[in-house]
């Protein structure tokens, strides 16, 4: 009898253990020393993997800030300071500790409108991570002529956070054109990329006749794959640039590269060394243009995430004068983000809530494991504040969300190496909050 009570006592222990929240650390708060972010209520809601950490505040620029990444091993952090517009050539790429408040080290970049490989608002740049984090893979063109438009294409840049410096790599040829756009694929140097695609972004403006998609090697300066972009029906049009709207990116286990390109009603799946595969777009209505994807580290699935007034929008209202800056929609329940298998293009699951009005959301982000994603959800209340979602990659339920840190929805997210955490950066206003992840003790 005494043996049974005490493997129940011992068995109970181990489930409490497993599946209740620990007793919650001191959070760290470096560099905040505004009493306001301490009034932020960042904690996850309900039970679950994440627990906030720590909360890092900079000071950042404030012209024309796009989408920021924390390094894998959540030390530093980067992001794009954009000039006047989205087609300023001169981009500057800032780069910090994250536990420096205000010490940046700034890198010119002139890349124009190729700082982005798709057209949709605030998708993946061409600016990525080391897988290490010892430095940053980016691009740059050399040739600057007088009106501050260059004539020549893209060459891959690494810089590297222990010294500064920057190398510059040949670029890949080929005879479609100059390079002129880049998606990295890891962080080791493997890329997506366009040949002859962007003439309006070269001046002279360029009439390249047989644009293509290429997978590179940006180390060794070699053309991996090739894919002309008659691959998608109406990409031959004039505009056809203008019609790829995303596109996703990973390295397979046996080292090859596999893409997702979404351009009108397709998606086109592509793994190097063999032929694409064309699926049907089920979002494919030009207004859902600026939906965000990420692919699984396997390359097996898609992460869809999409901001849509399914129903229409009913015009402006007072809520614009309190920092929201597009209408609502009409009240209905509406897909936000869908999984989908890439071997069939069915989709797996589907997360949906009512959509109260139209904004940005961040780039989605899934786990090096598989098992769990991150996705913005739509505003649920009058506060500035936006939330985040971590959902099980099993069946789309929501395992716990928490809000941003900063006001508005300017957000980016990821996980860091290792599934050690997840991280959340306010790309406008400068903060970050880093959540430790207890996936195994789930």
């Amino acid at each position: 009898m005494r043996r049974q009570l005490l493997v129940s006592v011992i068995l109970c222990a181990t489930t409490w253990y497993l599946g209740w929240p620990h007793a919650a650390r001191a959070v760290e708060w470096i560099n905040c020393n505004d009493p306001y972010y301490r009034k932020l209520d960042l904690a996850p809601e309900g039970r679950g993997p994440l627990e906030l950490a720590k909360v890092f505040c900079q000071r950042v620029q404030i012209d024309f800030k796009q989408v920021a990444m924390v390094s894998p091993d959540g030390r530093s952090v980067m992001y794009l300071q954009g000039g006047s517009d989205y087609t300023a050539e001169r981009k500057v790429l800032q780069v910090a500790r994250l536990d420096a408040r205000d010490s940046w080290s700034s890198y010119a970049l002139n890349m124009g409108a190729l700082w982005q490989f798709g057209q949709a608002a605030r998708s993946v740049p061409a600016y990525g991570w080391a897988s290490d984090s010892s430095g940053i893979w980016t691009a740059t063109r050399e040739k600057i002529g007088p009106s501050g438009i260059t004539s020549s294409g893209l060459r891959p840049v690494f810089i590297s956070l222990e010294d500064g410096s920057t190398r510059l790599f040949d670029p890949p040829r080929h005879e479609a054109g100059p390079l002129d756009g880049l998606l990295w694929a890891d962080g080791d140097g493997l890329a997506l990329a366009y040949f002859g695609a962007r003439g309006q972004s070269y001046q002279p403006q360029r009439h390249d006749r047989h644009p293509t998609f290429a997978m590179i090697d940006a180390k060794r300066g070699v053309v991996l794959d090739t894919l002309p972009f008659d691959a998608f029906e109406r990409l031959k049009d004039a505009n056809y640039i203008a019609n790829v709207n995303n596109a996703a990116a990973t390295r397979l286990q046996n080292g090859k590269v596999r893409a997702v390109l979404s351009a009108l009603d397709q998606w086109v799946v592509w793994t190097q060394g063999e032929p694409p595969r064309i699926l049907s777009n089920p979002y494919s209505d030009p207004q859902e243009g600026n939906n965000k994807m990420a692919i699984s580290r396997d390359g097996s699935r898609l992460l869809l995430a999409r901001l849509h007034c399914d129903a229409g929008g009913v015009g402006y209202d007072s809520n614009l004068q309190r920092g929201h800056s597009s209408p609502p929609c009409k009240p209905v329940e509406s897909v936000i983000a869908a999984l989908y298998d890439l071997d069939t293009g069915r989709q797996l699951w589907d997360v949906r809530a009512t959509v109260p009005r139209l904004d940005f959301y961040p780039n989605p982000a899934i786990s090096e494991d598989g098992r769990y994603g991150l996705v913005g959800l739509p505003y649920d209340g009058p506060g500035p504040h936006a939330q985040i979602a971590l959902i099980s990659m099993d069946d789309g339920k929501i395992v716990q969300r928490f809000r941003s840190l900063g006001p508005g929805s300017l957000n980016s997210i990821g996980f860091l190496q290792g599934d050690r955490g997840v991280w959340v950066r306010s790309d406008s206003t400068g903060e970050t909050a880093l959540y430790d992840l207890r996936a195994r003790a789930q």
